[in-house]
């Protein structure tokens, strides 16, 4: 199984037609079997698409969520372009705030194996949905029973402490038998702030510090906004696993050297043991 995480900062300055080229091949050719996307947008203006038009693309959706996906959706023109390459995923996707009194933002779960169902799980009670401080977690059951958690955590440490521990008390109510994956940005730099890279790793094995091939795992390269002190990079993207379990590879993308940077983040694609053997028994097979 290849797991990817991208915080695509979608805006009005950022070139959506590159980001979606860049992030659909990526997808076809490392093949990537599940993905989940941050900060993903839509005009408050675009024309809402109806319960029929999401069904005939695989949309899944939550009960609980009461924002419509409309045209301009980011995570509803990647799922249109991967069908037109006959790339077929279940998705999701659920609003967490408004900016600007002229954007939805939310979180997008992708996955080849089918949806069983979605959960969302508001960690900011405080917030209401004009203020960007609102934050959710969106979790996506698959009929293989496994499960995918998309987040997005403040950077104010107090908060996301807050919000950490709605997660892992909601993840204890989600975790069964088989494998759950809770990844995204947690603005949680692993080098700089010790306490809270311990924090997540209490209940989770992160999967690049334990993967037998890896990178240097570096998400935020050179200033950005809200880390401007920043000029070597910092690891604040991750893919969390339960239980543990092998981890063949972590990779970067998106970092603008192999591969275009499309965002103010890089991307993580990790790799388990379970893609790779399924690889040999093919070969073997052959």
């Amino acid at each position: 199984m290849k797991i990817l995480t991208l915080n695509c900062h979608t805006s009005t300055e950022c070139d959506i037609k590159k980001q979606l080229d860049a992030i659909v091949d990526l997808i076809i050719s490392e093949k990537i079997t599940s993905f989940c996307l941050q900060e993903v947008k839509q005009a408050r203006v675009g024309r809402i698409i109806d319960h029929v038009g999401l069904k005939r693309i695989c949309f899944i959706e939550n009960e609980m969520d009461e924002i419509p996906v409309r045209s301009g959706n980011f995570a509803f023109l990647l799922q249109k372009k991967l069908q037109r390459l006959k790339n077929n995923f279940s998705w999701t996707w659920a609003a967490s705030h408004e900016i600007d009194n002229s954007f939805d933002e939310g979180l997008a779960i992708f996955s080849k194996i089918p949806f069983k169902n979605v959960n969302t799980k508001i960690l900011t009670k405080n917030f209401d949905y004009k203020d960007q401080r609102r934050k959710k977690a969106v979790a996506a059951i698959l009929k293989d029973g496994r499960t995918l958690i998309n987040v997005h955590f403040s950077k104010q440490y107090k908060q996301f402490l807050v919000e950490w521990n709605e997660v892992v008390a909601w993840t204890k109510s989600l975790k069964k038998d088989n494998n759950l994956f809770l990844m995204g940005d947690f603005n949680i730099d692993a080098e700089s702030n010790i306490l809270g890279y311990t924090k997540i790793c209490e209940h989770f094995q992160d999967t690049y510090a334990d993967a037998l091939s890896r990178g240097d795992g570096l998400t935020v390269r050179g200033a950005v906004k809200g880390w401007q002190d920043n000029q070597i990079g910092k690891r604040v993207d991750y893919i969390l696993a339960y239980p543990t379990q092998p981890i063949v590879s972590s990779r970067i993308y998106f970092e603008g050297d192999l591969t275009p940077r499309i965002s103010s983040h890089a991307g993580v694609v990790i790799e388990t043991e379970e893609a790779v053997s399924s690889k040999n028994s093919l070969r073997t097979s052959g």
